[in-house]
C-alpha cells in the first residue's frame, strides 16, 4: 500500500525529455502507454550509483524482451527532484506488469488522447486522473531554463 504523502507527490509529477528539446508527442508517438520510473524501487531513495545499476539492468531486460521505450524524466515542477523513467507503448495490463517487475509502487498511463492517469501497481488504490492532456505536465527545456 502507498502511504498518503507519497501518493500526493505522485499526483503532482511533471515530465521532461532527457534530450534538450523534445515535445511530448515525440516521446509518445501519439500512442497509449505507460510512464514508469526505473529509479528508487519501492519508493525508497537510493544512491545515484545504485539507480544507475538498476537503469542498466532495466535496459537489458527491455531489449531482451523486445519492448520499445523512450527515456524521460519524471519529477517535481522545477525538476529539482527527478527520476529516470521510460514511456512504453502498451496496454494498461502490460503497464501494471512492467511497473511491478521494476518494483515501482505506481505508474502513469497515457491514453491515445494523451490523458494522464495515475495507477497503483498493486491496484490497491483506485486510479486518479492527473491531467486532461500530457502537454499540461510536460516541461520543455531550452538551455538551462524550463518553460512552464
Amino acid at each position: 500500500m502507498i502511504e498518503e504523502t507519497l501518493w500526493q507527490i505522485y499526483q503532482h509529477s511533471y515530465f521532461q525529455s532527457t534530450c534538450r528539446v523534445m515535445p511530448c508527442q515525440t516521446v509518445t508517438g501519439h500512442r497509449a502507454g505507460a510512464i514508469i520510473s526505473l529509479w528508487n524501487p519501492h519508493g525508497k531513495n537510493l544512491t545515484l550509483a545504485h539507480n544507475k545499476r538498476l537503469e542498466r539492468a532495466a535496459m537489458r531486460y527491455l531489449r531482451a524482451q523486445g519492448i520499445a521505450y523512450k527515456r524521460l524524466w519524471g519529477g517535481n515542477e522545477d525538476m529539482s527532484y527527478r527520476e529516470l523513467s521510460i514511456f512504453v507503448p502498451c496496454s494498461l495490463q502490460q503497464a501494471q506488469h512492467l511497473s511491478t517487475h521494476f518494483k515501482q509502487l505506481a505508474f502513469y498511463y497515457v491514453s491515445v488522447r494523451e490523458r494522464v492517469s495515475l495507477h497503483c501497481s498493486k491496484q490497491t488504490k483506485p486510479m486518479c486522473f492527473i491531467s486532461k492532456h500530457l502537454k499540461k505536465r510536460w516541461l520543455v527545456r531550452h538551455g538551462r531554463i524550463s518553460l512552464f
